[in-house]
């Protein structure tokens, strides 16, 4: 089980994968299982990690400039889940 600490140091590594294009970094903190889901903004759920790597390679490419900054309101970690809520 994750404590609060890992949980954030994820959240960041995912910001941080995002913010500098790196799939390599993104693939990281991403399961790889079938049970891996993704939801961009408008659009549909994928399923699976090679669909959901596809769709960050592909946002990616056509991003010229990201520059992500996050505010943390609150982490949570029960059991075996845990959320973060950010700005």
């Amino acid at each position: 089980m994750a404590n609060e600490r890992e949980v954030l140091a994820a959240n960041e590594a995912f910001y941080r994968a995002f913010e500098k294009k790196d799939i390599e970094a993104m693939s990281a903190v991403w399961s790889q299982g079938t049970g891996s889901s993704c939801i961009h903004p408008g659009r549909a759920t994928l399923r699976g990690w090679k669909a959901i790597q596809l769709s960050w390679e592909t946002i990616f490419k056509n991003t010229q400039y990201l520059e992500i900054e996050t505010e943390i309101m609150m982490a949570e970690v029960r059991s075996d889940i845990a959320y973060v809520v950010l700005v």
